[in-house]
């Protein structure tokens, strides 16, 4: 059995289970896109988000992943959130693009 990861009872839980961006120009960094951590433990908690380098259809090779989420690392105090600006800056054209953040505390 899994909690949502928004359900009020949990320790730490995010403002929402995902963020699009719709259409991004390739090339350019989207408007960015605010996700809000929630820390409801008593003591701070180190949040550190993963995102993976992923591979470019075109040219077979490893690129940069066109998700950022800002800070990337950073401890959200005791009782308290912390905003996260997630954004976007596709580097192929007309293409589709998903992402799995993974999130560390």
């Amino acid at each position: 059995m899994f909690i949502d990861i928004r359900a009020a009872g949990r320790d730490v839980r995010v403002s929402q289970d995902f963020v699009d961006f719709a259409f991004a120009e390739t090339g350019r960094i989207s408007e960015a896109k605010s996700l809000t951590l929630y820390n409801s433990y008593p003591f701070p908690v180190e949040v550190n988000w993963a995102l993976l380098n992923v591979p470019n259809r075109t040219t077979g090779q490893w690129v940069k992943n066109p998700f950022r989420v800002k800070p990337d690392v950073t401890t959200v105090a005791p009782n308290s959130s912390m905003n996260f600006e997630v954004e976007f800056a596709p580097y192929e054209p007309d293409q589709y693009f998903f992402q799995i953040a993974q999130c560390f505390v």
